[in-house]
């Protein structure tokens, strides 16, 4: 059986691939995090002498690479991107080396890309703006000039939820995504709050593109099978819709669906916040035959507020930074 290592496997994607995958194949799933959801193996990414061990007690056919410090906030050291998602990178790939690991599948972000009001393109521009944009791409390099076979996966804004084989989905804390922030802002009948209304857009907010993690999964899941063919080559791929829609229309979106009214509020836009952010995911589909299947902004509303459902009969209340 084919032997798969997740690492960041506590996180949002990770444990959603977790469970799309654990059926077909033989997993190893770490994180520096423990889990509630399944067995973890606790596993920091710095610390050299454990990964290098755990790869060769394991030896995976192929390593999805997911843990990193993925929060967009200036306010964290830079130190601290540079240690979990570049040297962490740096780390895992000498470990590959050492114990003949030839295949990663590595979470990249469109956030690398320089703005453009069309859709992006694997080739475009490359100017991040944030420090976490700046790690990410640093360690894209790392993984480019490693000469170990790869799929590097730029994601356009992951969200929503998995209803099978259980209800599993994001819960940041602080939340700062925009799909859970407005969904369980309208369920409660908090107030929103929305940094910007004009935007060189159609309605003034900002245009994004979102993709359900479902999708994600299965691109990944595609990957996995991609990297095990000899013909195979590496390449960097964004993973996206090629659908957008603003602000304003998703919020409409959910009040038909909810039928309650949101509270909303505008605010001054945020320095960096771009007007559009779309893909195109062209490449993919010719390398991988993914398309997004699951990614109607219905079904991801839909999804998401059974997620939020499913948590609150729990008791947990989700915490938010002061994005939205």
């Amino acid at each position: 059986m084919i032997k798969i290592l997740i690492t960041g496997a506590s996180g949002y994607i990770g444990s959603s691939l977790y469970f799309h995958l654990k059926r077909k194949y033989k997993i190893l799933a770490i994180d520096k995090n423990k889990n509630s959801f399944f067995k973890i193996k606790l596993c920091n990414l710095l610390n050299q002498k454990k990964i290098e061990k755990l790869l060769k007690e394991f030896k995976p056919n192929t390593i999805v690479h997911l843990a990193g410090q993925s929060l967009v906030d200036e306010t964290i050291g830079k130190k601290k991107y540079y240690d979990n998602n570049c040297k962490a990178t740096k780390n895992l790939i000498h470990a590959m080396k050492k114990n003949n690991i030839k295949n990663i599948i590595y979470s990249s972000t469109a956030a690398v890309y320089k703005y453009k009001n069309t859709k992006l393109k694997e080739n475009d521009v490359l100017i991040p703006k944030s420090t976490y944009a700046k790690s990410k791409l640093f360690s894209e390099k790392i993984i480019t000039k490693s000469k170990i076979n790869y799929l590097i996966m730029r994601f356009f804004n992951a969200c929503s939820a998995l209803d099978k084989p259980l209800v599993i989905g994001e819960l940041h804390n602080p939340e700062t995504h925009l799909i859970p922030t407005l969904i369980y802002k309208n369920l409660f009948k908090k107030k929103m709050y929305i940094y910007g209304n004009d935007y060189n857009t159609s309605d003034g907010t900002c245009v994004r593109d979102y993709i359900h993690v479902k999708d994600i999964c299965e691109a990944i899941s595609k990957s996995i099978v991609y990297l095990e063919k000899k013909s195979s080559r590496s390449s960097i791929l964004n993973i996206g819709t090629s659908y957008n829609y603003s602000i304003k229309k998703i919020i409409s979106i959910v009040e038909k669906i909810t039928k309650i009214k949101s509270l909303l509020y505008f605010k001054k836009k945020r320095k960096g916040d771009t007007d559009t952010l779309i893909c195109d995911n062209t490449r993919a589909y010719k390398l991988l035959k993914w398309k997004p299947k699951n990614s109607n902004i219905k079904k991801i509303i839909v999804d998401e507020i059974r997620w939020i459902r499913f948590f609150s009969k729990r008791g947990i209340v989700r915490k938010f930074k002061n994005y939205f």
